[in-house]
């Protein structure tokens, strides 16, 4: 069995943040892709796999939407899945892991999803056969305890508001504070041995382990945590541990375990915007979404800036896209009118509009 959670899709009553069985969420999220195209919408959400075991199997960004065209968007999520995850790099003994998870969805997905095409015009899910699925087989995710999120809140590593633990949970809390707390005044070592003894990890100590090999260029260990150097690097874009030494960090590490997905994100880095949106089968975050935006309003390039701006929700960038799109017009407008000047002899007229010209094109610059 698996089961999925996505995370801040922007409909309601759409189950956020709890774990479907995977014929539901496959289902849910067809619909809602579906509708989404129809009402010409565009949103992006992540999502991750779990198996039987609560283990994270894989983690991904489904756009919902979209036009359908490779690298960007998928009829369904099991067409995606069936395209990303050959394509990872792993090791040769994690092999296994990554067939039987291609068997398992194999398995779990109804035919009818395995040939959808953007063309064809699919039967919606059929809403009677989720509501019974979710009666029956829907399951939620429990946070870490209080003193584990002010462990990992100190160390910049994740802040999130959890809901109450469980209350089998409280027991293990007292058991595990003296590490939490010796942590806290930098020694992090006692708490690292204690969570390498553990058979299964919640996300936020995979994180807190994570950063604590990196840090230390222990990036087999790192890599071992989850099975998958695309988690290591997301890390290291998005921990505040490595606010100060980020390119170092990432190319360090990228040259043990290159992927596209570190290619993408030094790139943006190093201020290389060209290679970065040349970048294709990049498996798109929200951040990294974000990143591209900025990347074409860096090169300004309009019509891809416009594009890759639906796919997000930052008010901010949907300003300064939709400010370089203003500025772009009334360039070319300039750039029309010096046309018809340079055929007269008013120099300076021509240099008032030249000094405009300048100034607009000054600005679009600087919108980042």
């Amino acid at each position: 069995m698996l089961f999925i959670r996505f995370t801040d899709v922007p409909k309601d009553g759409f189950p956020n943040y709890e774990r479907l069985p995977y014929e539901e969420a496959l289902l849910l999220s067809t619909q809602v892709h579906q509708e989404a195209q129809q009402a010409n919408e565009r949103f992006s959400s992540e999502f991750r796999i779990f198996d039987d075991a609560d283990q994270l199997v894989y983690k991904g960004m489904f756009q919902f939407g979209d036009p359908t065209y490779p690298n960007l968007s998928y009829p369904n999520l099991y067409l995606q899945l069936k395209d990303r995850i050959p394509r990872i790099r792993i090791r040769k003994e994690d092999a296994t892991k990554k067939i039987l998870l291609l068997e398992n969805l194999e398995r779990l997905t109804p035919e009818s999803y395995k040939t959808m095409t953007a063309s064809a015009i699919q039967q919606q899910p059929n809403a009677t056969h989720v509501s019974r699925l979710r009666r029956g087989q829907r399951r939620l995710v429990y946070g870490v305890s209080g003193v584990s999120l002010l462990l990992l809140g100190a160390l910049s590593i994740v802040q999130l508001v959890q809901p109450d633990p469980p209350s089998g949970v409280q027991a293990e809390t007292s058991d595990w504070q003296p590490l939490y707390e010796a942590a806290l005044t930098g020694e992090t070592g006692p708490l690292v041995e204690r969570l390498e003894k553990r058979k299964s990890l919640n996300d936020e100590q995979q994180q807190f382990l994570i950063t604590q090999y990196v840090e230390e260029q222990d990036y087999d260990q790192a890599v071992s945590v989850t099975k998958d150097p695309i988690d290591v690097e997301t890390i290291i874009m998005q921990s505040k541990r490595f606010a100060t030494n980020r390119q170092d960090t990432l190319q360090a590490f990228q040259s043990v375990y290159p992927t596209d997905e570190g290619t993408f994100d030094l790139a943006i880095l190093q201020k290389d915007y060209k290679r970065a949106v040349s970048l294709t089968g990049v498996e798109m975050t929200t951040a990294r979404q974000e990143a591209k935006t900025r990347a074409y309003i860096a090169l300004k390039d309009v019509m891809k800036a416009q594009e890759s701006v639906k796919m997000i929700n930052d008010e901010q960038l949907k300003k300064q896209v939709a400010t370089l799109v203003q500025l772009d017009e009334e360039i070319q407008a300039l750039e029309d009118q010096k046309q018809q000047l340079s055929k007269k002899t008013d120099k300076k007229e021509l240099e008032k509009l030249n000094e405009s010209l300048e100034a607009k094109q000054r600005q679009a610059s600087s919108l980042l």
